[in-house]
């Protein structure tokens, strides 16, 4: 899967952010197909959300694939944290559009099994 990290206010960029990113967002590609074409963006970015004395950091996460598109945030005060936050959001929801996929397949077969047994009798 291929990364793309954009930061934004008092956030910069390291080496180990960058390896705490790709390390988190390997997590993500469990959810994946091994032929799908992903790309996954990452955005993390200081937000003033009526905190004055503070920093607060936002997370964001964007995974585009072929079967579709799961976006989550977070928002919390330490930049790791809020990136946990939102990752752990994106694999509900990745997870949650996997089964659907999963149950919608099952369930076109069993009305094809149906529709043969029909025959059978």
């Amino acid at each position: 899967m291929q990364t793309k990290i954009k930061t934004s206010g008092s956030v910069v960029l390291s080496d180990e952010l960058t390896v705490f990113i790709d390390k988190k967002v390997q997590k993500l590609a469990v959810f994946l197909k091994k032929d799908d074409a992903a790309i996954c963006e990452v955005e993390v970015g200081t937000t003033s959300a009526g905190q004055r004395t503070v920093d607060v950091y936002r997370a964001e996460i964007h995974v585009t694939f072929s079967g579709g598109d799961a976006y989550a945030e977070a928002t919390l005060n330490t930049v790791h944290g809020a990136l946990d936050r939102a990752v752990s959001e994106a694999r509900r929801e990745l997870r949650k559009k996997r089964g659907k996929d999963r149950d919608l397949m099952r369930k076109g077969a069993s009305e094809v099994k149906d529709f043969f047994r029909r025959f059978g009798k």
